[in-house]
């Protein structure tokens, strides 16, 4: 029998570099899943890919995470924390592999990786799942983060208060 989790979306507010804004970021049994990446790399300064940037950026984000587009790196692999400036995978990012079996989604094979490296390895993070999700109720999330923060790319929060007044 498998271990079913559950899969969560919180509101995420990123205070530092590139600017403040907010994102989505994973929740799964009641726990936040970067915390878990934290303690293993403490200085990671990675966010969840979704709730945030562009229209486009963020529709391809959760096309990625539904299956329904080409992954991110080889080996099927798709980022799921990426660079907080520029959402480039050259940056870096936490990778995992998604399947979909027998109404389930399973999250497995996370590790970090970065696009672009002469030598292409990712480093593995084993303590990391695998997670089992209903396959409904994970779609139903995924979708959910569309539009938290709008449909604009991160910039300043004086930009933010310029926009609001005009």
């Amino acid at each position: 029998m498998l271990n079913r989790s559950v899969l969560s979306i919180r509101e995420q507010r990123r205070e530092g570099f590139p600017c403040n804004f907010k994102h989505a970021d994973f929740w799964i049994d009641g726990q936040r899943l970067y915390d878990s990446i934290l303690r293993l790399y403490p200085n990671m300064d990675d966010i969840a890919c979704l709730g945030f940037g562009s229209e486009a950026f963020q529709n391809k984000q959760i096309d990625k995470l539904l299956l329904n587009v080409v992954a991110d790196f080889p080996d099927d692999r798709r980022a799921l924390y990426i660079c907080p400036a520029c959402g480039d995978l050259g940056c870096g990012a936490v990778s995992l592999r998604i399947k979909q079996e027998e109404g389930m989604v399973v999250w497995y094979d996370f590790g970090i990786e970065s696009e672009g490296d002469s030598n292409p390895r990712v480093t593995s993070l084993p303590e990391i799942g695998p997670f089992f999700f209903e396959e409904e109720t994970y779609a139903e999330t995924i979708r959910a983060t569309y539009g938290l923060d709008g449909f604009h790319w991160p910039k300043a929060d004086s930009d933010y208060n310029e926009e609001a007044e005009v």
